[in-house]
């Protein structure tokens, strides 16, 4: 299995919706991982865009539309780099669709060992 496969993994059991301590409104999960005896700490978000400043604006995607978006943006976007602690993983960011919304999103790996 490999980082992609494995972060795919984890969106699809760990992504639930979630209120920011912001106010913005989206997605959320986060959980470990291991590949090829590799520890990484993942983690994965959808936030709606516009719902931190609009209070009625709901979110409408399912937590599977939004997985589905996400794995999308990992097969398409991943890529290594180094995160400014100095540790070593990937990462994939953009804009992301679902049930017509739009959403700024990441997803991420962070290597442990």
């Amino acid at each position: 299995m490999d980082v992609s496969q494995a972060l795919t993994n984890m969106i699809k059991l760990e992504i639930a919706r979630k209120e920011f301590s912001t106010g913005s409104r989206g997605f959320h999960g986060a959980g470990k991982i291991i590949v090829g005896g590799v520890r990484y700490q993942a983690q994965a978000q959808a936030v709606l865009l516009g719902s931190k400043d609009d209070p009625y604006l709901r979110v409408d995607a399912s937590t599977d539309e939004i997985a589905a978006a996400l794995t999308a943006l990992v097969a398409d976007g991943l890529q290594a780099r180094t995160f400014r602690t100095g540790r070593a993983g990937f990462r994939a960011d953009g804009k992301v669709e679902a049930r017509g919304q739009r959403f700024q999103a990441s997803v991420q790996a962070v290597r442990l060992t």
